[in-house]
């Protein structure tokens, strides 16, 4: 779980691969924050409420199975629900800054709009880091970008807490 750009899916699939597990990427609409508005502002607060409670749907079916890495959407934790599952659960958080956010942003060319996409992207921080911090078990920096150390770590964590 973290931050549009932390790189929590790719760091998910070395997880999963290192654990010898299976990947689900459950990450459904990761592309929001890249056009440089919160998903409140493209669908509305109605429209989050339902999407974060399907979110929430999701996520209660993906932990019913033993021996799976879930990468999920950033927005899982605007439902208080869903923060009670990924407490219950070992939850690695992917912090990011936000320069690092808007440097893989413009390798991948993405921001889509003209925007000032650090500012949206401290936005997105400031509305839900906090809740990222509150249910994860584990939190990691991703701005290195080492993909198989920070896995690495990932792994040590979640060994220690089981």
């Amino acid at each position: 779980m973290g931050q549009s750009g932390a790189g929590k899916g790719l760091l998910a699939q070395e997880v999963a691969k290192q654990l010898g597990w299976k990947f689900i990427n459950a990450d459904v609409l990761g592309c929001v924050g890249h056009i440089g508005k919160s998903f409140t502002e493209v669908f509305g607060a109605n429209v989050l409420d339902k999407f974060a409670k399907t979110l929430t749907e999701i996520l209660q079916y993906q932990v019913t199975f033993e021996n799976v890495v879930v990468t999920t959407d950033e927005n899982i934790v605007c439902d208080a629900e869903a923060r009670k599952i990924l407490k219950e659960e070992f939850t690695a958080n992917v912090e990011v800054s936000t320069s690092t956010q808007v440097e893989r942003a413009h390798q991948s060319n993405k921001p889509l709009l003209p925007v000032d996409y650090a500012a949206a992207l401290d936005k997105y921080h400031e509305e839900l880091d906090h809740l990222f911090a509150e249910v994860a078990s584990f939190t990691l920096n991703s701005d290195k970008g080492d993909v198989e150390r920070e896995a690495k770590s990932i792994i040590d964590a979640y060994n220690k807490l089981s």
